[in-house]
């Protein structure tokens, strides 16, 4: 957020803006907002704050529920975790990703073109062709963004027409795949290249941050210099031309409307067109359409870590049916396993995650612990189990489906900017938290510029 441009009138009351989702895209916007002079109230339906950016402390275990990594690319993040007060709470973490071929798991750190160059993984005409990727990619420059997808067209192109035109089928199976099953757990015949080019600008070969509180820090973090409401169900935003009155159910269960200066709608974008009437038709289009993919993941406490340096493996279909991603915990962040144990988590696919999603906790465990087996990464694991949880996310991330830039574009060009009501979500950009956080302080930027042209003088 430009805060020199957020106007600030410490002798007037403060207006009133709610904010609807306590989500990090919600409580970002709620805290810039806060920061420049407005009376923020958050309003959100379930018992925590965070959404997909949460943790649960089980036996001595850290389980994030949902996003799990934070790259250095993440400045938004760094920021607003320094503005915050929650610099302290972060540190470097684990960088190492694997790819499992032929048994074999071959690392990629930091030092991504050395690896890269030295790696079995790939073949020599295989390494060529991805110089090819790498040029798209810095092509594409400063136009894909965690911030803004509409300047980059051309990353509406599929990943099978892309790895087609411009690839081969080895880098398809190896990269692509995996990338697409492990980020947005969807398989790449549905996704457009936005993910891969991202994957290749902002999240390969640089190093990563966490907080050993687990990736809950910030939203609680955040909640705690906020007024949030929990148990609170959103059911209509009205925007008239001095107002916003939004109607909700409270914790309660009674029925209640409450008017503000303005309103932050920071909700998954199907409900978006659910609750606001006013919501442009192309934009309203657009978040209808929208699909998001389901994750279903289960995390295993062990006994004593294996013998693995990455802090997370991609199993690609070519190398198990659907394929995996498995997530050593302990490596990717610290905190996450009392000393000298280990954390590992099994992630599916949307199909595969949308087939268990609803059977008995017992039967989903059992399901990952035959995939783990099955893929014999970690011989003798069953041993070592001393705790087991499994999370659900539905929705978990928005996919970016061929043509969805174009689809955004349309949508965003739809919003008036004058309007007393701004959307915040990651489906502006990658599904990612620091896509959610930078649309929401994006939306509170844009909301006090409105209020404070509508501001009549003193």
């Amino acid at each position: 957020m430009d805060r020199s441009r957020t106007p600030h009138h410490p002798a007037r009351r403060p207006q009133k803006i709610l904010v609807i989702g306590a989500g990090v895209a919600g409580l970002s916007a709620a805290f810039r907002l806060q920061r420049a002079g407005y009376d923020v109230t958050v309003l959100e339906r379930s018992a925590h704050v965070g959404g997909r950016m949460w943790t649960e402390e089980i036996d001595g275990y850290r389980v994030d529920t949902g996003a799990a990594m934070l790259p250095d690319s993440y400045h938004q993040m760094r920021r607003l975790i320094r503005d915050a007060g929650l610099a302290h709470e972060v540190g470097p973490s684990g960088d190492v990703y694997g790819f499992l071929r032929d048994g074999e798991v071959h690392r990629f750190g930091k030092r991504l073109p050395r690896d890269l160059l030295t790696t079995r993984l790939l073949s020599a005409r295989s390494k060529t062709r991805l110089l090819r990727l790498a040029a798209d990619t810095r092509r594409m420059g400063d136009r894909i963004t965690f911030r803004d997808l509409t300047r980059a067209p051309e990353a509406d192109e599929s990943c099978v027409a892309y790895a087609d035109r411009r690839l081969n089928q080895e880098l398809f199976d190896y990269l692509i795949e995996p990338l697409s099953t492990n980020y947005y757990f969807a398989p790449p015949e549905e996704l457009s290249m936005t993910h891969v080019y991202l994957a290749a600008r902002s999240a390969l070969g640089i190093g990563y941050f966490n907080s050993p509180q687990g990736m809950a820090f910030l939203p609680r973090g955040l909640a705690r210099q906020l007024d949030v409401r929990h148990h609170t169900t959103v059911s209509a935003v009205e925007e008239t031309k001095d107002a916003v009155t939004v109607g909700f159910t409270d914790h309660d269960g009674v029925e209640r409307q409450e008017t503000a200066a303005a309103c932050v709608i920071a909700v998954p974008g199907p409900l978006v067109a659910r609750i606001w009437p006013g919501l442009p038709a192309p934009m309203r289009a657009f978040l209808s359409r929208l699909r998001y993919s389901t994750c279903l993941h289960v995390s295993f406490g062990l006994s004593a870590r294996p013998r693995e340096s990455s802090m997370w493996i991609f199993v690609p279909r070519r190398e198990y049916p659907g394929g995996l991603g498995v997530c050593l915990d302990h490596n990717r962040a610290p905190g996450r396993a009392p000393d000298g144990k280990g954390l590992i988590t099994v992630y599916w696919p949307t199909y595969t995650s949308e087939a268990l999603y609803d059977l008995p906790d017992e039967d989903v465990t059992a399901r990952a612990l035959h995939d783990i087996e099955q893929v014999d990464l970690f011989p003798g694991l069953a041993r070592r189990i001393e705790m087991t949880s499994v999370s659900r996310c539905r929705p978990c991330v928005p996919a970016t489906h061929p043509g969805s830039i174009a689809e955004l574009t349309a949508g965003v060009r739809s919003l008036d900017r004058g309007s007393r009501v701004a959307l915040a979500g990651d489906y502006f950009s990658f599904g990612s938290t620091n896509a959610a956080l930078t649309s929401g302080e994006i939306a509170a930027s844009r909301l006090a510029v409105t209020l404070d042209a509508r501001r009549p003088p003193l």
